[in-house]
C-alpha cells in the first residue's frame, strides 16, 4: 500500500491553461493570466506542477499513489445545467477545456485514478470514497494541489480530514491557486488554522513531506547544458546557488551578478545584468537566494502584499527551490540599465540628510503606511523574525 498520496484538482484547461495577459477568460471559473503564470509557468512544461507531475509518475505505485480529480460534465443532464446557470459551462466531458493542463502523455506509466468529479463535493456521486476504503484506518502523508483553494481545494481538504483522521495532509502555496490572491491566502490560512492542514510554501519542501527527495527525484526541469554562462562578483555561490541561478536566467546566453551589501539574514542579494539567447540586453533584476523554507516564506508574504504597493514594489518574475535552498527573481519598475544599490550603503558613503529624510519618508510615510493603518498587533521576536544573524 502507498506511503502517500497526491491529489491533483482541477488542474485542466478550462481552469489554468496559460493565457495572454490581455486574452479574454475562457470561462468564468479561470484563475487568470497572473495566477495561471505562477501555477504553470511561461512554459508549462518547465513550470511548478510540471516539475512536481514529472516526479510523482516517476515513484512506484507502492510508495506513492496519484489521484486526479477532474471537472466532468455531461451538458445534457438536469442537474448539471442548473451547475452551469451558477458558474457557467466548463470542463464538458470530452472537450478540450476538460483535458488536463499538464503533459500527462510525456510522463510515462503509472496506475493513476482519475475521479469524474461532478459537484462541488469530490466524494458525491464518485468513485473516490471506494478508492480509499483500504487507507480508512491508515497513516499516511497526503498532499493537494490544483484550484480553487477557496472552494474544491478547502472542500476536498475537510473531506479527507474528517473522514479520514490518519491522513497527515499538507497543501503547496505554489502549487494551488484561485482567481483572487487574497482569497487563495484567506482559505490557506483557514485550511492551517482550522482544519489543521499543512501549508508548505516551496515545491522542494513539499516533494520531501511525500516522501521524495527534491534534490534527486525532482531537478529543475529546463535547464540548459551551456547557458547561460554566469559571472558574479561581491559574494560567493555554491553549487546549488549556481543551479538555480542558471534556471532563473535559462532564457540567457550571459547573466552577470553584482552582490548588494547592506542585509543581516545571510542571503546573497545581487543585482543583474543579463542578455537572451539573441544578445539583447534584458531588463535588470535583483535576485534573493537564502534557506529554501525562509525564502518560500517571503515569497508568499510577498504575493499578498503586491495588490496593495502597485508599481511601488518589485515584481517576482520568477521563483525556484533546490537542494534546501531557494531563490526569488525580482524585477523593480524604477530600474535602469546600471545596478541598484541600497540605502545603508549609500547612508554609509554620506549621502545628504534631505535626501535621507526624502527616502525615509517615501518609504514609510507614502508606501508601508497603507499597511501602518490596517495594522495588528501582535508579539513576536523583530531580530528573529528579519534573520538577523551575528
Amino acid at each position: 500500500m502507498a506511503t502517500s498520496l497526491l491529489f491533483t484538482q482541477c488542474l485542466q484547461n478550462d481552469f489554468v491553461k496559460p493565457i495572454g495577459r490581455y486574452e479574454p477568460l475562457p470561462n468564468r471559473l479561470h484563475v487568470g493570466y497572473a495566477e495561471s503564470l505562477r501555477l504553470m509557468g511561461e512554459n508549462p512544461t518547465e513550470g511548478p506542477i510540471a516539475r512536481v507531475m514529472r516526479w510523482a509518475h516517476d515513484q512506484p505505485d507502492e510508495k506513492q499513489r496519484l489521484i486526479h480529480i477532474r471537472d466532468w460534465h455531461n451538458p445534457n443532464e438536469k442537474h448539471v445545467q442548473d451547475h452551469f446557470e451558477i458558474f457557467g459551462e466548463h470542463c464538458i466531458q470530452d472537450s478540450p477545456g476538460a483535458e488536463f493542463a499538464f503533459f500527462s502523455q510525456e510522463l510515462g506509466e503509472k496506475n493513476n485514478l482519475i475521479v469524474d468529479s461532478l459537484t462541488l463535493n469530490d466524494f458525491q456521486g464518485t468513485g473516490l470514497e471506494e478508492a480509499l476504503s483500504s487507507y480508512a484506518d491508515e497513516d499516511c502523508r497526503v498532499g493537494i494541489i490544483g484550484v480553487w483553494t477557496e472552494a474544491k481545494i478547502s472542500f476536498l481538504a475537510y473531506e479527507l480530514v474528517t473522514r479520514y483522521p490518519g491522513f497527515q495532509i499538507a497543501v503547496c502555496s505554489a502549487l494551488t491557486a484561485s482567481s483572487s490572491r487574497q482569497h487563495h491566502f484567506e482559505a490557506l490560512d483557514q485550511l492551517r488554522r482550522i482544519l489543521g492542514v499543512r501549508v508548505i510554501d516551496s515545491v522542494g519542501e513539499f516533494v520531501d513531506f511525500l516522501g521524495g527527495s527534491a534534490e534527486k527525484d525532482a531537478p529543475l526541469v529546463g535547464l540548459n547544458d551551456e547557458f547561460p554562462k554566469v559571472e558574479y562578483e561581491g559574494f560567493d555561490l555554491s553549487d546549488s546557488d549556481r543551479t538555480l541561478v542558471r534556471f532563473l536566467f535559462r532564457d540567457c546566453r550571459h547573466v552577470k551578478l553584482k552582490g548588494l551589501t547592506g542585509g543581516f539574514s545571510g542571503n546573497v542579494v545581487a543585482g543583474s545584468v543579463s542578455h537572451d539567447l539573441h544578445g539583447h540586453e534584458q531588463a535588470p533584476h535583483v535576485l534573493k537566494i537564502g534557506d529554501q523554507t525562509e525564502i518560500g516564506k517571503e515569497r508568499t508574504s510577498f504575493e499578498r502584499i503586491q495588490d496593495v504597493l502597485g508599481n511601488s514594489a518589485p515584481q517576482i518574475t520568477d521563483f525556484a527551490d533546490f537542494d534546501n535552498r531557494g531563490a526569488i527573481k525580482y524585477r523593480y519598475a524604477s530600474m535602469g540599465g546600471t545596478f541598484s544599490t541600497t540605502f545603508q550603503k549609500a547612508y554609509e558613503q554620506g549621502m545628504p540628510m534631505p535626501e535621507v529624510n526624502k527616502v525615509l519618508d517615501t518609504v514609510f510615510g507614502e508606501q508601508l503606511m497603507r499597511f501602518y493603518k490596517a495594522a495588528t498587533l501582535e508579539s513576536c521576536d523583530l531580530l528573529e523574525y528579519y534573520w538577523f544573524s551575528d
